[in-house]
């Protein structure tokens, strides 16, 4: 069995047969990341607090769902190093560079302005129905604020994440869109390291991750001016660097077996290091997480075959849509018990109601990915003209076919 085979992100029907293969352990660890996430925001901001109580125990790693946010940017500096450093090659050129822009455009774009529009206007009718002023007031929709959340910039120039816009998680979204940008001048580096040995693609990963470890340690906290640049730039190139020591290792069963074992290691490495550490200290998991994908990377069984199943894969699949909308569905069940007496938290229908909310945002999730997210992706792919024909070369020296640009490969968070 083999977890090398597809894509991390399901290939679009088009897809071209030379596409990098799918590592389907990570598209899983994707579910992983965004659920993580998703527990986090329903811990701290559900107004009902009475049965949280008997989540106590799990209060530091709940705390600390903020790290999934940076495992999302571990994976998809993975992600786009394993697809598209080959592609791009030594120089990058013009049209090369045009298309991996659009890809991730058409990969991101369309779900990130359903998503925005539905939250504003809710926002709206929300401040109308209550009477009271609330995020849309804060979030400021005035035209200049509105075309930056267009855009995706609206964390560039922001010392801070939090109150970066009406959704709460386009903060991430934003850096990210920052790094694709900057993706191709750093293929520029990562090509002439792909040569290396593993072991210094190693090391340098995780030296990649621990500045951002090291001042979570040292200040007792992982929110500081200019802390999601460090988080964005440490965890993005060190999972490029780990796809670059992935594709130099030789795979074997034994070593896949091995590789397991390390995963399985990695894995309890990261709560282990937030319960011992503390929520502000428990930055310091990062460091296990470039260790986490490269192993799951290599390996068969274990948390690998975990991962690799397919309903978590699905679950993988609709992890950016989960990421973006599930905030928007909490928000949404909480005003409705505020300003529905009949779904009051004292009446049957609200404990009802209470008692679904953690789980509303999966269903949500999957129709927006299924009906926004895929259908848009693949229209907006096929809108892109086909590569100029070449002349064919010389019987003697055939040249090998080359993967488009346009291959797909997914996003976090």
């Amino acid at each position: 069995m083999t977890h090398r085979s597809e894509l991390v992100d399901r290939p679009a029907v088009d897809a071209p047969r030379s596409a990098r293969p799918e590592i389907r352990a990570l598209t899983g660890l994707r579910l992983v990341a965004a659920l993580w996430v998703v527990a986090h925001h329903f811990w701290l901001f559900a107004p009902d607090r009475s049965w949280l109580v008997h989540l106590e125990p799990l209060r530091p790693l709940l705390e600390a769902g903020w790290l999934g946010v940076d495992l999302f940017f571990v994976l998809s500096g993975f992600v786009l190093a394993h697809t598209y450093v080959a592609v791009l090659g030594r120089r990058p050129g013009l049209r090369a560079t045009a298309d991996f822009y659009w890809a991730r455009l058409a990969r991101i774009w369309p779900t990130w302005m359903v998503v925005l529009t539905a939250v504003s206007a809710g926002l709206v009718v929300q401040e109308l129905v209550t009477g009271q002023p609330g995020r849309a007031t804060a979030a400021g929709f005035d035209a200049g604020a509105v075309l930056r959340q267009v855009l995706l910039v609206q964390v560039w120039d922001q010392p801070g994440y939090a109150a970066t816009g009406p959704v709460g998680p386009g903060w991430s979204l934003s850096a990210e869109w920052l790094a694709y940008l900057v993706f191709p001048a750093l293929v520029l580096v990562l090509f002439r390291l792909r040569r290396c040995r593993p072991v210094v693609l190693g090391a340098l990963a995780l030296a990649a991750v621990t500045p951002f470890a090291w001042t979570c340690v040292v200040l007792g906290a992982h929110d500081w001016r200019w802390s999601w640049a460090l988080r964005l730039a440490g965890c993005f190139l060190a999972g490029a660097l780990v796809a670059l020591c992935v594709a130099r290792i030789r795979g074997s069963r034994v070593l896949a077996r091995r590789a397991a074992v390390v995963a399985t290691g990695a894995a309890a490495a990261v709560p282990l290091a937030v319960l011992v550490a503390g929520d502000g200290r428990g930055g310091v998991a990062v460091l296990a997480f470039p260790v986490l994908v490269g192993a799951l990377a290599l390996a068969e069984g274990g948390p690998a075959r975990l991962l690799s199943a397919a309903p978590v894969v699905l679950g993988g699949r609709i992890s950016f849509a989960l990421y973006l909308v599930h905030m928007a569905v909490f928000e949404t069940c909480w005003t409705l018990g505020e300003v529905v007496p009949a779904l009051g938290g004292g009446s049957p229908a609200g404990a009802v109601l209470q008692a679904v909310v953690p789980v509303l945002p999966l269903p949500a999730a999957w129709l927006l990915w299924r009906c926004v997210e895929e259908p848009a992706r693949r229209r907006m792919r096929g809108a892109l003209p086909a590569p100029a024909p070449r002349l064919a070369p010389p019987a003697a020296t055939p040249e090998a076919p080359r993967a488009r640009v346009d291959a797909p490969v997914p996003v976090h968070a």
